[in-house]
This record gives C-alpha cells, structure tokens and sequence, in this order.
C-alpha cells in the first residue's frame, strides 16, 4: 500500500488537506493510506529514514521551521528519490528554490487558489497511477474489489487460503493479511512461477518457505505461519 504524508505547520490547513485526501482516497477507492498528518519536518524526516517507501508528500513550503518545506523535500529526495513531492503554499515566487536544491517537484498547488481541491486530487492521483503503472510490470498485481482496488507486491506474499466464506481469499504476508472476494484459480492465473497450488485451499510462494514437514503434510513460512500441501501435490513442492 502507497504511503501519503502530509507536513504542515497551520492545524487548520493540515486538517483540511487529510479529509481532502480521504475523501479521494475513498470516492476513488485506491489503495493508499495516510501514514503520517503532521505539523514538524522532523517527524518527517524520522519517518521516512526508518521506513523504506516510495511516498506521496503534500509539503507546505513555509513551515515556520529551521527547515522549511523547500528544505524538507531536498531531504525527502535524498532517502526516497522516487517519492512524489507536492508543495502547498502560498508563495508561488519560493518554487525556484525546488530547482536550486533538486527536488524535482511534482506540483506546486496555492492554498487560496479556486482549484485547490481539484489541483490536490489530481496530483494524489496521477502519482498513484504513475506508481502503480510501473509497479504492476515489476512483480505486482491488481485485485478489484467493490469497495477498493489491491495492489499487491507479490515478493510480499507467504501464501493464500480460501476462507470459512464463500468465495473470500485471504493473503498472509509476512505482517499483515487482508481479504478479498475471488477464487483461487483465478488468484493463481495472475501469479509468478514460484507460486504452487499446494493444496485445494492454499496457494503457496516457494521462496517464503522455511521448513517442509512431510510427515504431517504442513508447510512452515519463513514467520513461523503454517499452511496445508495435500499428498498428491506433496511431490510437485519438493521438486
């Protein structure tokens, strides 16, 4: 899931900007998540060094700060390089400093301006599609669903089981699981060799794989998690 952070230093205007962004987040229904709404570029900063994404930042250029937004997308770009950065202010005239400092801007957007909300929208959008456009060719897939579309990093996935209900799959990666209405064969037609159909219920990523227990026919994922391989598909596993 796309990660959006938001840095701004006016709570009016910092509130304002989240409930924009979920609202687009959930009319357009992407995948994506606000991981961060916050008033100080080295909450920022401290996020974003220990967490290895590829963002959507909204940055308010004067953040009444020692760093200002400027400043700030200049050390976004140096740990996230291919994050799409979006000043907000009210200064147009302070964007040639994005050039001197090499930020590489994806928008400039002005607060008071009557376009704001169509400017943020459109920005929030054509970054995930630019994202996920590439993404989808390097080991992704897509999963539609009524209420949202899934962007799944298979490299991500441990294994997928069928559930008590009807037609709901659930994917297990390494920290999290997530549910969705399909079936497996159809699940199993999108996925990467590695993936095997270990068992009628369970669908398998080879490379996730710790421990094979043969003799009471279970699987032991690379966290400890367990998964079914049925006898007759025991053989294809080993292979």
């Amino acid at each position: 899931m796309m990660k959006v952070i938001i840095c701004e230093d006016n709570s009016v205007h910092r509130a304002k900007l989240k409930q924009l962004i979920e609202n687009t987040i959930l009319r357009e229904k992407v995948d994506l998540d606000i991981a961060l709404c916050v008033g100080e570029p080295e909450e920022v900063i401290d996020y974003t060094e220990k967490n290895h994404i590829t963002g959507i930042y909204f940055l308010d250029v004067d953040l009444k700060n020692n760093i200002n937004g400027i400043r700030l997308g200049e050390r976004i770009r140096e740990m996230d390089p291919l994050g799409f950065i979006i000043f907000t202010t009210t200064h147009l005239e302070m964007s040639y400093l994005a050039f001197k400092y090499k930020v590489e801007a994806m928008d400039y957007v002005i607060k008071e301006d009557y376009d704001f909300k169509q400017r943020v929208e459109s920005c929030l959008l054509k970054a995930y599609s630019t994202y996920y456009k590439g993404k989808l060719k390097e080991g992704y897939i897509s999963i539609k669903e009524d209420t949202r579309i899934i962007n799944i990093k298979l490299c991500d996935i441990l294994f997928i089981e069928t559930t008590e209900i009807a037609h709901r799959i659930r994917v297990h990666e390494e920290n999290r699981q997530f549910e969705f209405y399909g079936n497996l064969k159809n699940v199993q037609e999108k996925l990467t060799s590695n993936f095997y159909r270990c068992h009628k219920s369970y669908i398998v990523n080879k490379d996730k794989i710790e421990e094979i227990d043969k003799k009471n026919n279970k699987i032991i994922m690379i966290n400890g998690e367990e998964c079914y391989v049925s006898f007759r598909y025991m053989r294809g596993l080993l292979l």
